[in-house]
């Protein structure tokens, strides 16, 4: 499985959102600290405010920060937000119909797939991101 870049940097602002528990962080700094797009840092914000995984506050002691407990969002969570449910990219392995047949082995494969990787991103949670060995 590879990650898409916007997976990528929702899990990273997610996990350092969680390694600063009781504080708001401004995304600038986040996209300093990871070498990313600011621009591009917000728009996966946007993306994760709208789910309630993170929420935001404006002013001086403003920034991002958890939405919910680190142990309550899991991978899978941060991932279906940015995927664009919307779009029609709801599944991660993505969907496919076959036009000849209703039990098409293609289709069974990539549901069993998507249901497994489903499961698993879903057992990885956000305090694990940043716990220490």
């Amino acid at each position: 499985m590879k990650l898409t870049r916007q997976e990528e940097i929702a899990l990273i602002l997610a996990s350092e959102l969680a390694s600063h528990r009781n504080a708001y962080i401004s995304l600038s700094d986040v996209a300093g600290m990871h070498g990313i797009s600011a621009l591009f840092l917000k728009k996966i914000a946007r993306m994760l405010i709208k789910q309630g995984l993170i929420k935001s506050k404006e002013g001086q002691r403003g920034g991002y920060a958890l939405g919910k407990l680190p142990e309550e969002i899991s991978a899978w969570d941060i991932m279906q937000a940015v995927a664009g449910k919307s779009s029609g990219k709801g599944e991660i392995v993505g969907s496919f119909t076959c036009p000849l047949q209703r039990s098409c082995m293609p289709q069974t494969i990539r549901h069993l797939i998507s249901e497994s990787l489903k499961q698993y991103l879903s057992d990885i949670t956000v305090d694990q991101f940043i716990k220490k060995e």
